[in-house]
């Protein structure tokens, strides 16, 4: 099913859009020989942003980039290109799914060792199954989600797109309730955090069952805190290997947290963002990663980047290109055509 691993590399997977600097501290924290660093920049980027250029670790782009979008497929396409590409460089001990404004709140010592000590456990965590969960997770399962890419979470849209685009997924979703349409319950269908860490094993299911995922999940809302929870869950060799399947946070052992999200923030999903003061509570939790962040936090991203990488919470950035063919950078190719004269 899966190639076989005997190493100990780390695959660190981001979905990037903004928070540039952020981001060069993010790479900065995960720049280890131990590790390989794979990045997809959103297509709406138009400027392409200056990085940090890991010196131990390798640094490469998804061959495509997607205009991602809340709750829609976009969001699911851009994951799989992340796990695809760094598939292809694998195997992997693990795959690390993270977004450019989460960061370790361990050092890479640490994180290895304890990934050393769990190998073989898929690090994905569900949502707790409330009355509301339950009956969210079964309305995305029965129902088609039609124009998902045009919703209240897109500001860059003319609202006339939005309005248009809410008013028909509306209506389609009357029709189908007073029709009791059903798409299928063909898995366990059930719901959690996007934010995982994956066996080799794990990533190439995934990857078998890529026709599958985009047909199944095409037309659904929030498909990427579905897919891989279902896909998962209903394979009973994957089951049994989850983590923690009675707390979702622990199971994905990154430290999120939606009770002190400001009501804004509550209102589109989003979760707290971490303050200066909260820099001990982070440090001294069980957690390996959390989010999110902002750059506007410097002291405590600052406080973080010390006590995690030891470096500078401003690292150097440079001019990385754009990726070219394959998502191979100048960098890349220099190092092939160097080892191809050897």
């Amino acid at each position: 099913m899966a190639k076989a691993t005997d190493n100990h590399r780390h695959a660190y997977l981001i979905m990037a859009h903004n928070e540039w600097g952020l981001l060069n501290v993010l790479l900065s924290l995960l720049d280890d020989e131990r590790n390989d660093i794979y990045l997809h920049i959103d297509k709406k980027v138009k400027a392409w942003p200056q990085l940090y250029q890991p010196q131990r670790s390798a640094l490469r782009f998804t061959p495509t980039r997607y205009d991602v979008r809340w709750g829609d497929v976009s969001q699911v396409y851009s994951e799989m290109a992340l796990f695809k590409e760094a598939h292809r460089h694998g195997p992997y001990q693990y795959y690390h799914k993270l977004s450019g404004v989460d960061l370790p709140i361990k050092s890479q010592d640490y994180i290895h060792r304890f990934f050393d000590g769990h190998e073989g456990r898929e690090f994905i965590g569900f949502f707790d199954r409330t009355d509301y969960i339950k009956a969210d997770t079964e309305r995305k399962r029965r129902r088609y989600y039609f124009l998902m890419r045009w919703n209240f979470r897109c500001p860059f849209e003319p609202r006339w797109k939005v309005v248009a685009a809410q008013l028909v997924r509306h209506a389609a979703l009357k029709i189908q309730d007073a029709l009791h349409f059903s798409r299928g319950n063909e898995l366990t269908f059930r719901t959690g955090h996007n934010w995982v860490s994956l066996t080799e094993e794990a990533v190439s299911y995934l990857i078998a069952n890529e026709k599958f995922i985009n047909r199944r999940f095409a037309h659904t809302s929030c498909a990427d805190e579905m897919y891989k929870q279902s896909l998962l869950i209903s394979n009973p060799v994957f089951k049994a290997r989850i983590f923690d399947l009675d707390n979702g946070i622990r199971s994905c052992m990154r430290f999120i947290d939606f009770k002190r999200a400001s009501r804004e923030q509550q209102r589109r999903g989003e979760p707290y963002t971490w303050q200066d003061e909260d820099a001990d509570e982070l440090l001294e939790s069980e957690y390996l990663f959390a989010r999110k962040f902002s750059g506007s936090n410097k002291a405590l991203v600052s406080r973080i980047a010390s006590a995690v990488g030891g470096g500078s919470p401003n690292p150097g950035a440079q001019p990385v290109k754009q990726p070219g063919e394959n998502g191979v950078t100048t960098h890349d190719k220099e190092e092939k055509e160097q080892a191809d004269t050897v």
